[in-house]
């Protein structure tokens, strides 16, 4: 069996564990994650960051537009970002490194759009 063969078996199998709190689904195509990191694929992933947002703050006040303005806090997620002495300047802590993975993951076509 080829190596991208079992790639994708190793992920399939992923969605089959069980996980405190509930599964996951893999939507997208995983290997999408191989794609270079471009502007195109920065200002996809930005203008689906901002959409989330808004689609989110929705979700948790509906009707409320002051909702975009306040920034949760100590919810603990921050210390992804800043955790370890070289904190969000980590190479792999960039937003880059996981653009096209949350794109895929999530089944957004971004590829071949926009001015980029």
């Amino acid at each position: 069996m080829n190596a991208p063969a079992n790639r994708r078996g190793f992920l399939r199998g992923l969605t089959s564990l069980p996980l405190i709190g509930g599964g996951i689904t893999l939507i997208g195509a995983p290997s999408a994650v191989a794609q270079p990191v471009t502007d195109g694929l920065l200002m996809a992933y930005n203008e689906w960051l901002f959409m989330e947002r808004r689609m989110l703050c929705e979700q948790l006040s509906p009707g409320d537009a002051l909702c975009e303005r306040f920034v949760p806090t100590n919810t603990g997620a921050h210390d992804y970002h800043f955790a370890g002495p070289e904190g969000w300047r980590a190479p792999h802590r960039q937003p880059s490194t996981r653009a096209a993975l949350v794109l895929s993951a999530v089944g957004c076509e971004w590829q071949g759009r926009g001015i980029w």
